[in-house]
């Protein structure tokens, strides 16, 4: 154990297994017990360093007895070496503080050295740094070459750090960086402008040359928050803002960001309530085919009717909505409540062919998707060719075959799958070969300009070819002017809906709308 033979051992001081720096207090300690004292390590089992022959130390488990045998002190003790036992700890500790694919520092280790680092300096910048187009490379080229992109990414981010800065992987393409600093704003910036030029430099992976791009958001402690745990959240609130704005950029926590949080926080309490005191409402928007001029169907939009604030647009409530916990309760009571009013208007003169209901993140992942819609169905005496489900392309990423089971499923029953904001995203095309698509939604802003763009005639000319191609149907929103119909209607898109045709309107009046206009045929 100490690689000491016996004979040169026997007769000689405990302290030759004793490191130098404890030779001190060992001494004291002997001298205290022959004096009559005690010892704290008597009858003890601790854990103690001690040293080789060759200078090296090593902790050892060390159990001590003293006793008294004829007027002299004995000492006896039984050692163990613990170096493998502390080398297997150590692997499991930095397993679990460490983030297994990069070796970076996981989301809760690295909140603990923020929160140290923020006790221990001035002034500590938070960087949120998430990569743009992670997306797309890893589902274009496969999940081993996007790791490799994600490990030489943490390379990197490792070889332009100075030895004062934490670095961490929070989850995915997510990472951060904590920069311990009393330098003032310009500084931070050109750390960022640094940041910004490293990252964007060609990776090479497997024989593929990849750029990819980041967006930055930058929160500083104590002036932001002095709390590790939201200095992160503020940071990446800054984050979601820049690239909400169209990513590759950099913003810094402000004031108004604030703001926004604290109404988001009034909004997620607000929503509890809405459920619970029946505040939710349906309104329609019907669709229109331009060629015969009649109404194939509606979608079913959600609205909050606050009982002190009125009427609250989704462009309010519906961020937190899709990620608040009662997102798949009130995704539920939109389904019912849709194909209710659908068969209660089945039973007069109101025929309406076909309603389109928003499905939320939480009614995708829940494991009984096909299920309540089936059950929803079947109990307002609905068929599944009654039925439309919109999904955005963000609902299916990260999603294999299996767990986009239940569309398949559904589709094969007879209900349609409908793609939202077709063409705005990372992936849409990568969302057409992974989920059960039957109709393609043209998103408003490639129609807004369609009469006088050619880019955005060009990129619904490559819709309509590809619906064309996958024999699936094509609709077009956000259509508000004459002009904008007929576009759409010479480049082969023939169902549409917007203002033109009809606002979202409540059920009451829909009703009017139906019997004042469709039935008429006077279709504006």
């Amino acid at each position: 154990m100490f690689g000491i033979q016996s004979s040169a051992a026997i007769g000689k001081s405990m302290e030759i297994i004793i490191p130098k720096r404890f030779r001190d207090a060992h001494r004291a300690g002997l001298r205290r017990v022959a004096g009559g004292g005690s010892s704290s390590l008597i009858g003890q089992t601790v854990e103690v360093m001690a040293i080789r022959a060759d200078g090296t130390e090593f902790p050892i488990i060390l159990s001590l007895a003293c006793w008294d045998s004829g007027g002299e002190m004995h000492f006896g003790a039984f050692m163990t070496d613990i170096t493998e036992r502390r080398a297997a700890e150590a692997k499991l500790e930095h397993r679990a503080t460490h983030d297994q694919l990069t070796r970076l520092l996981g989301q809760k280790a690295f909140e603990h050295e923020l929160a140290r680092s923020l006790e221990d300096s001035a002034c500590v910048a938070v960087f949120m740094i998430d990569l743009d187009n992670f997306k797309s490379i890893n589902d274009s080229l496969g999940h081993p070459v996007g790791d490799t992109l994600l490990q030489s990414f943490a390379l990197r981010l490792k070889a332009i750090a100075a030895p004062s800065w934490i670095i961490g992987r929070l989850g995915g393409d997510e990472f951060a960086i904590a920069v311990p600093t009393d330098a003032p704003l310009p500084d931070i910036q050109n750390t960022v402008d640094g940041l910004m030029r490293r990252i964007s430099k060609t990776f090479s992976v497997d024989g593929h040359r990849l750029q990819i791009f980041a967006s930055i958001g930058v929160a500083f402690g104590p002036t932001d928050s002095d709390n590790a745990e939201e200095l992160i959240a503020l940071a990446d609130r800054a984050m979601f803002q820049a690239k909400r704005s169209g990513g590759r950029k950099v913003k810094l926590f402000d004031q108004a960001m604030r703001a926004d949080i604290a109404a988001r926080r009034q909004i997620n309490d607000a929503l509890i309530l809405a459920s619970k005191r029946d505040e939710w409402e349906l309104f329609l928007q019907p669709q229109f085919d331009l060629s015969t001029r009649q109404l194939t169907g509606a979608e079913v939009l959600l609205r909050w009717r606050h009982p002190e604030l009125g009427l609250i647009e989704p462009a309010v409530f519906m961020p937190v909505l899709e990620t608040h916990l009662v997102a798949f309760e009130v995704g539920q009571w939109v389904l019912d409540e849709s194909c209710r009013q659908l068969a209660a208007w089945r039973k007069t003169e109101l025929k309406l062919p076909r309603i389109s209901v928003n499905l939320f993140a939480a009614q995708f992942h829940a494991p009984s998707l096909k299920g309540n819609v089936m059950r929803t169905l079947a109990h307002h005496g609905l068929e599944p060719q009654d039925i439309e489900l919109e999904i955005t392309e963000k609902i299916t990423l990260n999603f294999d075959r299996a767990s986009i089971g239940p569309l398949y499923d559904l589709v094969a029953c007879g209900v349609g799958v409908a793609l939202d904001d077709f063409g705005t995203g990372f992936a849409s095309l990568a969302t057409l070969t992974r989920a059960p698509i039957t109709q393609l939604k043209i998103d408003r802003r490639f129609v807004e300009n369609i009469a006088d763009d050619p880019h955005n005639r060009a990129v619904v000319a490559g819709m309509v070819a590809i619906s064309d191609t996958l024999d699936v149907g094509l609709i077009a929103e956000g259509v508000e002017t004459l002009e904008q119909a007929e576009q759409l209607q010479a480049m082969g898109c023939q169902i549409v809906q917007g203002f033109l045709f009809g606002k979202p309107m409540s059920a009451k009046d829909f009703e009017k709308f139906y019997f004042d206009r469709v039935a008429c045929a006077a279709v504006a």
